[in-house]
């Protein structure tokens, strides 16, 4: 699991987190604090023939196959590049919680998907 977060060098308020191996695996509190979510970029082109789950929870510490999350979305098999935007933004007052299965988007799942599900958030 690998987590890249970059500060822009002009004046914005904007962020770039990136998860190049969603897996499972819950990273946890990847912003680092409260953060507004205004796109997400999912990258399944690795995953051929397997529908993915990426999830969200909003706190500092979250369970996978434990606690709700806060958004799902499914990735098509073999979707490279799918973005979401969010106009007006997605606020998690506690923290960013990230995880990538292949068994479901509720609450239940905890199968990591057979290769790299890459994951890119802009966020304030």
């Amino acid at each position: 699991m690998a987590i890249t977060s970059s500060k822009q060098n002009i004046p914005l308020t904007y962020h770039v987190t990136i998860q190049t191996d969603c897996d499972a695996t819950m990273a946890n509190n990847i912003t680092g604090t409260n953060s507004t979510l205004y796109a997400i970029e999912i990258d399944n082109d690795a995953n051929a023939g397997e529908i993915n789950y990426i999830k969200l929870y909003d706190a500092t510490s979250a369970t996978i196959n434990s606690d709700d999350p806060y958004l799902s979305l499914q990735v098509d098999a073999d979707e490279k590049n799918i973005t979401y935007h969010i106009p007006q933004g997605l606020t998690f007052t506690n923290g960013i919680c990230l995880a990538g299965v292949s068994d479901g988007g509720g609450t239940a799942g905890n199968t990591n998907p057979t290769s790299s599900v890459i994951v890119r958030l802009i966020h304030s």
